[in-house]
């Protein structure tokens, strides 16, 4: 009986002896991914593609029950959310709207050669903005004394070892000024450039990628996604070799945008940052104290197609002056309308009349044009940028596609047709409805 008890004991103790070991062995800290299959992984998220490590227990989303382990609920019975609920987020990725396996590098910081620096705006084109996600504002170099001796560059701190698949450009400038004129045409961009790396514990950068840029602007990121798959990277830096001559100012070198690029599913990244405004260059002009000619009839718009406003001063149209902000050209009739800004019983508006109507030189007033396109949501209107202008008829539903053609203290100028009207409108909305810039 002792030796069959002994025999028993020594078979339990082996059992246990095993489990812990098998137990150690599973607790080795090492996991694998979900997303690639990469194994032997240590830290919180993927070696090869930065998928998060797989959460171990979770919190149900119905009753808050925490500790749970199975597919449900022990306390409600809800179901496991799915698995890509449970990724973790790496802080340092950011996604890329439309985009399921490729993430953007967020940066600590930015450096560069130089700038430009005008006295008046000495902060306009610094290097920062080559990387805010605003593709209408730019980092601008002078390339007067040439390109020799790797002289022009911009470098890229990631703050953190990070793994780098490709880098995206937006090349040239891609602001528009307040007349509409494309910015990309008369300035430079670079051309040949040389992308290098600086990985961590070293102090040179290295594994050098020459890339050819492309003279276009406007359409989309130049995605260069073929420049080797470059792990533990601290920096990037790019050099500008050359550059294309823009029809203005040749010495003037620009780029809008640059973006690091790691391929990694979209749910370890962050949400993507908020969109800005576009930024429009070049201040307004106006031409004051014009004439009347005879009784101020308006529209909305440069035309009659536009939806139709009021005929102010009928009887005293002699007496009174107008300020002429903008010129637009009425393709129908064949002729110019201006914009004017005018008090009519202690309200402003800015709206639109015949030029026949104004004395004004139209030499000494620029013309209105399209800056591009947006999204707005219903939201009220003016005539005018602001609540000191007459209201307006609401903007009654969401538009898509519309076009804009001007931002003025807080608010955006667009132009659409209005279905429910059945008029062509331009109007004045608040920023803070429009979004979806390009």
């Amino acid at each position: 009986m002792k030796k069959a008890v002994i025999r028993l004991f020594a078979v339990v103790l082996a059992a246990v002896i095993a489990l812990g070991t098998t137990c150690a062995a599973a607790d080795s800290g090492t996991w694998d991914c979900p997303g690639c299959g990469q194994t032997g992984n240590t830290g919180n998220f993927c070696s090869n593609c930065g998928t998060g490590k797989p959460a171990g227990d979770w919190t149900c989303a119905s009753c808050g029950q925490t500790g749970n382990t199975g597919n449900f609920c022990t306390n409600c019975g809800a179901s496991k959310p799915a698995e890509s609920s449970q990724t973790a987020v790496n802080e340092w990725l950011e996604q890329i709207p439309g985009e399921k396996n490729k993430v953007k590098i967020r940066l600590a910081s930015v450096d560069a050669s130089d700038y430009i620096s005008p006295s008046k705006e000495p902060n306009k084109w610094l290097p920062s903005l080559a990387v805010d996600g605003n593709e209408t504002t730019c980092w601008q170099v002078s390339s007067k004394d040439g390109f020799k001796n790797n002289r022009i560059w911009l470098r890229l701190n990631t703050g953190t070892e990070q793994t780098v698949d490709a880098i995206w450009f937006k090349n040239g400038f891609w602001g528009r000024s307040t007349q509409g004129k494309d910015q990309n045409v008369i300035n430079s961009k670079p051309r040949d450039i040389t992308v290098e790396f600086l990985y961590s514990g070293e102090s040179g950068f290295r594994d050098a990628v020459n890339l050819q840029l492309k003279d276009e602007a406007f359409t989309d990121w130049q995605r260069y996604d073929n420049i080797g798959h470059h792990e533990h990277v601290m920096a990037v830096k790019i050099t500008i070799q050359s550059s294309y001559a823009g029809t203005k100012y040749k010495n003037d070198v620009c780029l809008s945008e640059v973006m690091l690029v790691r391929n990694a599913p979209a749910a370890t990244a962050k949400e993507p940052a908020p969109q800005q405004a576009p930024v429009v260059y070049g201040g307004n002009t106006s031409v004051s104290g014009c004439k009347l000619l005879m009784k101020l009839a308006t529209r909305t718009g440069p035309g009659t197609e536009y939806e139709e406003h009021h005929t102010y001063f009928i009887n005293n149209w002699q007496d009174q002056t107008v300020k002429v902000l903008r010129k637009g050209w009425d393709n129908r009739n064949k002729i110019w309308w201006v914009q004017v800004e005018f008090t009519y019983k202690g309200t402003v508006y800015r709206l639109w009349t015949g030029k026949k109507r104004v004395d004004v030189d139209l030499e000494k007033v620029k013309e209105s044009k399209k800056s591009g396109l947006v999204h707005v949501d219903a939201t009220e209107a003016y005539a005018g940028p602001g609540t000191k202008y007459a209201k307006l008829g609401d903007v009654l539903f969401f538009e898509d596609e519309v076009e804009y053609y001007g931002r003025e203290n807080g608010y955006v100028e667009i132009d659409y047709y209005d279905v429910n009207r059945e008029v062509q409108r331009r109007v004045w909305v608040p920023e803070k409805a429009v979004s979806n810039w390009h």
